[in-house]
């Protein structure tokens, strides 16, 4: 009769096996026990809804807000209220009155300024040459007298080197002028005043040697003549 084989050594023989059960039973219950604890679908009870900014497919352009009508581009979500615009009331809730600033005005607009017509010259002279000879010419300043009174009147003549000397001067249809010479001038004065709205023809005859008819200055009472 053989003796029974021992237990212990099978024991040991099939520790392997056992401790790969084991641990195959660990992994079950952990898989287990994680697909209870976060399912896809499952939220905490009592928590909210998350609320998504916007709706799915329509992701905003980066700095722009969907919600701000003054970002171009940007539109409010369907269905949402358009805000309302808020005033401040003050003076115990009462709303402000509005008052336009009123229109500015300048001094030129305030007072529009027309300049006054020029009065016309008291005495005014027009010189122009009559004839023309060899050595000498006869011109004539003709002395107009504008203003509302009789006036007397001065005719100052200067010429070129070329005009040498007076022959002769006269006044057509009035008393005789008085004649002087200074510094290279001629100065004619009047031997009667001038009516108002008449004209004195002075006329003269000046000896010349070269081109010297029109005179480098003329002037009647201070006031330059008109040279034609």
């Amino acid at each position: 009769m053989s003796a029974p084989e021992p237990t212990r050594p099978r024991l040991l023989a099939a520790a392997p096996w056992i401790v790969v059960l084991a641990g195959v039973l660990v992994m079950i219950v952990l898989f287990a026990f994680a697909s209870g604890l976060f399912p896809g679908d499952r939220r905490t009870s009592g928590a909210p809804d998350p609320a998504w900014p916007f709706a799915p497919g329509a992701t905003p352009a980066p700095g722009a807000s969907a919600t701000d009508p003054a970002t171009p581009g940007g539109s409010p979500p369907a269905g949402s209220p358009s805000p309302t615009p808020t005033s401040t009331k003050p003076n115990g809730g009462k709303p402000a009155a509005s008052r336009a600033a009123p229109p500015r005005t300048t001094s030129a607009q305030a007072r529009p300024t027309t300049s006054a017509p020029r009065p016309p010259e008291p005495l005014t002279g027009r010189y122009r040459v009559l004839a023309d000879y060899r050595d000498s010419f006869i011109a004539e300043v003709l002395v107009r007298n504008e203003a509302g009174s009789a006036q007397s009147w001065t005719v100052e003549l200067r010429f070129r080197d070329e005009v040498d000397d007076l022959r002769g001067f006269w006044v057509e249809g009035a008393p005789r002028p008085s004649v002087d010479r200074d510094d290279g001038r001629w100065i004619f004065r009047s031997g009667a005043p001038l009516s108002s709205g008449r004209s004195d023809p002075l006329r003269f005859q000046f000896e010349r040697w070269g081109d010297g008819e029109r005179p480098i200055s003329c002037t009647v009472n201070g006031r330059a003549c008109e040279i034609q």
